[in-house]
């Protein structure tokens, strides 16, 4: 074969491709490529970690920091004199709301009777005793965090606890943290539900690490 034919056929798929480049559409510059970005999961404070409706009380919880105690719980285990939980022993701290639900079985009722509201009953899952509140350092970490302690604190001086239907109404609680947790059955009882709420409260992740020594 002639050599110059040779060299034509080598030459002429390179110029095919040239001429599809050249024909190829001028992209718009003000279209920009971007890539998709996978959103990385955060903590949201403002959702509730666990909630929970038996009749017409709605009740949320929060998350709230885990701190360290500054005072012990002044209780012990059975046959020993060993503080259960001393100073320095982390804490679990959570914000709890009550909102009333109107049913049409009411009638034009507006609020919602949560007279003698308890949290008795409470206690970390896996273990047998009850959860113990740290009445020590709980009620200042509840005023700096500008909620009332407990549902006593909520409804101070008053006889009759009632919650209006559509609104919420919110105390603390604070929990000395036991180790090897990682979820708490909260038992908030309304005498007028007629059966107590338990909602399981996966822990906040922070307090987890505290529980398993992993970190704060």
């Amino acid at each position: 074969m002639n050599k110059n034919l040779i060299a034509l056929a080598a030459l002429l798929p390179c110029l095919v491709l040239a001429g599809c480049v050249s024909t190829a559409p001028n992209r718009d510059p003000s279209l920009t490529a971007v890539m998709p970005v996978a959103p990385t999961p955060t903590a949201d404070p403002a959702k509730p970690i666990a909630d929970g409706i038996v009749d017409t009380v709605w009740v949320q919880v929060f998350g709230g920091a885990t701190f360290k105690s500054k005072h012990g719980c002044k209780c012990t285990l059975p046959h020993t004199s060993a503080e259960l939980f001393p100073a320095g022993t982390p804490v679990l701290f959570l914000k709890v709301t009550m909102t009333g639900e109107w049913k049409p079985s009411q009638g034009n009722r507006t609020t919602q009777d949560v007279t003698g509201t308890t949290l008795k009953g409470t206690q970390f899952d896996g273990r047998p005793e009850p959860a113990v509140l740290d009445i020590a350092d709980g009620p200042a970490a509840a005023r700096a965090a500008g909620l009332p302690w407990l549902p006593t604190g909520l409804f101070h001086g008053q006889s009759d606890w009632t919650i209006p239907n559509n609104e919420d109404r919110s105390f603390a609680v604070a929990y000395y943290l036991p180790s090897g947790v990682d979820r708490l059955q909260l038992t908030v009882s309304v005498p007028a539900e007629g059966q107590p709420n338990v909602l399981f409260v996966t822990l906040p992740a922070a307090a987890v690490r505290v529980s398993t020594g992993s970190g704060e």
